[in-house]
């Protein structure tokens, strides 16, 4: 059997309201640099190992309006959740980073990542039901002003943030006004 694609050895921190918690045997799929058909194959493959799994959603480095995000994302859905069953849904972890917010910090950023969340649940509750959605871990995994930091933790469909151990995060983004 191949070894799922993505497989990391660094370890990864998860920041919650309460605490804090870090992961070092998982996998991580990002499903818009592999594509659907080869993150399904990885997906698949990480939860017949019974590996902790994240999977990685990006819409790229354009900030879509909702209508857009959502059709960008059901497309990446839609190919890595066909072997995803009701009954291993709690093994998925899905990580919303996008690649944009890595370039520059808008003053509407913060709502934009919590709408994204929303409408990723949502996508969720329409394949798998709303009580199997609001069990779904959807975390935030991408640069984040300390300003928003409580505006995006405390929403309802963000479940945490990501400390992103594969990038720097000693530089502070450029803010525009």
């Amino acid at each position: 059997m191949l070894p799922v694609q993505g497989f990391r050895q660094l370890p990864l921190t998860i920041s919650t309201k309460n605490d804090a918690v870090t992961l070092s045997d998982y996998a991580w799929i990002e499903c818009r640099s592999e594509g659907s058909g080869l993150a399904g194959r990885s997906i698949y493959r990480a939860l017949t190992a019974r590996r902790r799994l994240f999977i990685c959603l990006d819409e790229g480095d354009q900030r879509l309006r909702p209508l857009d995000f959502a059709e960008e994302i059901l497309a990446q859905l839609a190919g890595m959740f066909r072997n995803v069953t009701a009954a291993s849904i709690n093994q998925v972890t899905i990580v919303y980073r996008p690649q944009w917010a890595r370039e520059c910090w808008l003053p509407a950023d913060a709502q934009r990542i919590r709408i994204a969340h929303r409408q990723i649940r949502d996508l969720l509750a329409e394949r798998y039901g709303t009580t199997a959605a609001r069990q779904i871990v959807i975390l935030y995994g991408g640069p984040l002003l300390e300003t928003a930091r409580q505006q995006v933790i405390n929403d309802i469909n963000v479940d945490g943030l990501l400390s992103d151990p594969f990038e720097k995060t000693n530089e502070e983004n450029e803010v525009r006004k």
